[in-house]
């Protein structure tokens, strides 16, 4: 597990068509690490840097800041900690294998200025493909066993709160 200490560069640019986010990062053991975030196919990697080779980043802890008036999309995410394997010693399923929903997940949210909600696990969670944009429908129950359906549109980076969702109307437990 790597925890960031800061992120010493960000910018974002468009590569073939796909919008691409970069981050020179160091972590509080010290290694600088080059990161990348398609923001298309939300997922994230190492550059392909010599130091970097056989190296893969998994499970990434980031903040979305709700703010859009900064310098660019990577302003907007900032990681704070990931884990780094050896592509050699790790058996996974590709990520492009995973079902687009399954490559992000809410982990807290504000509802209002002041409540955090952790969320204790995604009940269900499904795509939607409004042939403009794609929202990615999240059904979470927090640590208080309250349900809250979250969606996250793809393009514009945004996570919104649609509502409390009542326990009977999931047909659960």
């Amino acid at each position: 597990m790597q925890h960031l200490k800061q992120i010493r560069s960000c910018h974002s640019k468009v590569e073939g068509g796909i919008r691409k986010s970069f981050y020179t990062v160091e972590t509080k053991e010290g290694a600088i690490y080059e990161l990348e975030f398609n923001h298309e196919e939300l997922l994230w990697s190492l550059s392909n840097t010599e130091s970097q080779k056989g190296l893969l980043v998994d499970r990434l802890l980031v903040h979305t800041k709700k703010h859009k008036h900064l310098p660019s999309q990577a302003h907007r995410m900032v990681p704070l900690r990931f884990e780094i394997f050896v592509e050699d010693e790790v058996e996974r399923k590709s990520p492009l294998e995973m079902a687009l929903v399954d490559r992000l997940q809410p982990y807290r949210f504000l509802k209002g200025k002041h409540n955090s909600i952790q969320i204790s696990r995604i009940e269900t969670s499904h795509m939607e493909n409004t042939m403009l944009t794609k929202h990615l429908h999240y059904v979470a129950e927090d640590t208080d066993e309250r349900f809250y359906h979250l969606v996250y549109t793809l393009d514009q980076m945004d996570w919104r709160f649609m509502q409390e969702v009542d326990k009977e109307f999931l047909f659960v437990r």
